[in-house]
Protein backbone atom coordinates (compact mmCIF):
# COMPACT_ATOMS: atom_id res chain seq x y z
CA UNK A 1 0.00 0.00 0.00
CA UNK A 2 2.68 2.07 0.62
CA UNK A 3 4.68 1.46 -2.57
CA UNK A 4 1.09 2.06 -4.18
CA UNK A 5 0.99 5.76 -2.74
CA UNK A 6 4.27 6.46 -4.06
CA UNK A 7 3.94 5.21 -7.26
CA UNK A 8 0.29 7.94 -7.42
CA UNK A 9 3.05 10.39 -7.05
CA UNK A 10 5.91 9.91 -8.77
CA UNK A 11 3.88 8.76 -11.68
CA UNK A 12 2.21 12.58 -11.86
CA UNK A 13 5.09 13.82 -10.76
CA UNK A 14 7.12 12.88 -13.57
CA UNK A 15 8.13 14.24 -17.45
CA UNK A 16 9.81 12.87 -20.40
CA UNK A 17 13.14 14.20 -19.08
CA UNK A 18 12.77 12.74 -15.55
CA UNK A 19 10.88 9.96 -15.47
CA UNK A 20 9.81 8.30 -12.32
CA UNK A 21 8.25 5.15 -12.65
CA UNK A 22 10.26 3.01 -10.47
CA UNK A 23 7.51 2.57 -8.12
CA UNK A 24 4.69 1.40 -10.93
CA UNK A 25 4.04 -2.06 -11.37
CA UNK A 26 6.31 -3.52 -14.35
CA UNK A 27 5.01 -5.73 -16.96
CA UNK A 28 2.72 -5.78 -20.07
CA UNK A 29 -0.61 -5.68 -17.71
CA UNK A 30 0.44 -2.68 -15.81
CA UNK A 31 -1.73 0.26 -15.62
CA UNK A 32 1.18 2.52 -16.03
CA UNK A 33 1.48 3.24 -19.63
CA UNK A 34 5.35 3.81 -19.61
CA UNK A 35 6.14 0.76 -18.35
CA UNK A 36 4.03 -1.14 -20.74
CA UNK A 37 6.36 0.80 -23.55
CA UNK A 38 9.08 -0.16 -21.41
CA UNK A 39 8.14 -3.86 -21.07
CA UNK A 40 7.76 -3.67 -25.13
CA UNK A 41 10.68 -1.65 -25.93
CA UNK A 42 8.99 1.73 -27.05
CA UNK A 43 10.57 3.93 -24.97
CA UNK A 44 11.46 6.03 -26.97
CA UNK A 45 8.03 7.33 -28.56
CA UNK A 46 6.38 7.46 -25.29
CA UNK A 47 5.35 10.93 -24.42
CA UNK A 48 3.81 11.81 -20.58
CA UNK A 49 0.53 13.43 -20.75
CA UNK A 50 -1.14 15.56 -17.92
CA UNK A 51 1.94 15.56 -15.31
CA UNK A 52 1.84 17.99 -12.62
CA UNK A 53 4.32 21.30 -12.44
CA UNK A 54 7.54 20.36 -10.60
CA UNK A 55 6.51 22.97 -8.04
CA UNK A 56 2.87 21.11 -7.23
CA UNK A 57 4.31 18.17 -7.30
CA UNK A 58 7.10 19.02 -4.70
CA UNK A 59 4.11 20.84 -2.40
CA UNK A 60 1.88 17.79 -2.45
CA UNK A 61 4.70 15.37 -1.66
CA UNK A 62 4.56 15.93 2.44
CA UNK A 63 0.69 14.98 1.90
CA UNK A 64 1.71 11.78 0.46
CA UNK A 65 4.49 11.26 3.18
CA UNK A 66 1.85 11.42 5.76
CA UNK A 67 -0.34 9.08 3.95
CA UNK A 68 2.54 6.48 3.39
CA UNK A 69 3.36 6.78 7.25
CA UNK A 70 3.06 3.32 8.84
CA UNK A 71 1.66 4.23 11.84
CA UNK A 72 -1.83 5.07 9.40
CA UNK A 73 -1.12 2.41 7.21
CA UNK A 74 -1.16 -0.42 10.05
CA UNK A 75 -4.56 1.11 11.70
CA UNK A 76 -6.01 0.56 7.68
CA UNK A 77 -4.38 -3.26 7.89
CA UNK A 78 -7.17 -3.93 10.92
CA UNK A 79 -9.99 -2.12 9.66
CA UNK A 80 -10.17 0.78 11.95
CA UNK A 81 -11.80 3.75 10.72
CA UNK A 82 -8.79 6.96 10.34
CA UNK A 83 -11.81 8.92 11.63
CA UNK A 84 -13.36 8.52 14.82
CA UNK A 85 -16.75 10.01 13.65
CA UNK A 86 -17.37 7.24 11.17
CA UNK A 87 -18.20 4.46 13.82
CA UNK A 88 -20.20 6.78 15.38
CA UNK A 89 -22.13 8.03 12.03
CA UNK A 90 -22.31 4.27 10.89
CA UNK A 91 -24.36 3.26 14.28
CA UNK A 92 -26.84 6.07 14.13
CA UNK A 93 -27.65 5.70 10.72
CA UNK A 94 -27.73 1.69 10.79
CA UNK A 95 -30.88 2.59 13.09
CA UNK A 96 -31.81 6.17 11.32
CA UNK A 97 -31.81 5.28 7.81
CA UNK A 98 -32.04 8.03 5.28
CA UNK A 99 -34.58 6.65 2.95
CA UNK A 100 -37.08 5.56 5.19
CA UNK A 101 -39.78 7.85 6.31
CA UNK A 102 -39.82 6.96 10.32
CA UNK A 103 -41.85 8.57 13.26
CA UNK A 104 -40.26 10.80 15.81
CA UNK A 105 -39.26 7.92 18.08
CA UNK A 106 -37.30 6.39 15.70
CA UNK A 107 -35.88 9.91 14.47
CA UNK A 108 -34.62 11.22 18.20
CA UNK A 109 -33.12 7.42 18.54
CA UNK A 110 -29.66 8.70 17.53
CA UNK A 111 -30.05 11.73 18.98
CA UNK A 112 -29.95 9.78 22.17
CA UNK A 113 -27.25 7.47 21.42
CA UNK A 114 -25.22 10.31 20.79
CA UNK A 115 -26.04 11.81 24.39
CA UNK A 116 -25.58 8.54 26.07
CA UNK A 117 -22.08 8.78 24.23
CA UNK A 118 -20.43 11.99 25.59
Amino acid sequence: MRQSNWAVWAHVACADDEPKHRFCHNGSDSWCKYNVSEFNNKTQKFKHKDTLSRLISQSIKPVCKDLSHLKLLRRCLVGKPQNANESLNSLIWKYSPKVIVSGLTVKNSPIYIRMCMQ
